[in-house]
């Protein structure tokens, strides 16, 4: 699996929708976005990438592609 599609998954997973649902493009607002949202895809992408993204770049991510192009 790649990269992208690990980070779709785990989006997804946080965002409670399907896979097939979460494209690049898919806009990110306060009400699915929230505090939990980014300390839970920080705590995913440290575990499954051993990388380590700024919280505050994360809660202003506006689109997945902005998360994607963080890790």
């Amino acid at each position: 699996m790649s990269k992208e599609n690990k980070l779709l998954e785990i989006i997804a997973e946080i965002l409670e929708v399907e896979v097939n649902e979460v494209t690049l493009e898919t806009q990110l607002d306060e009400d699915s976005w929230d505090s939990l949202a980014v300390v839970t895809f920080i705590s995913e992408v440290d575990s499954n990438f051993d990388v380590v993204v700024s919280p505050s770049s994360v809660g202003g991510a506006e689109t997945v592609k902005q998360l994607i192009d963080l890790v």
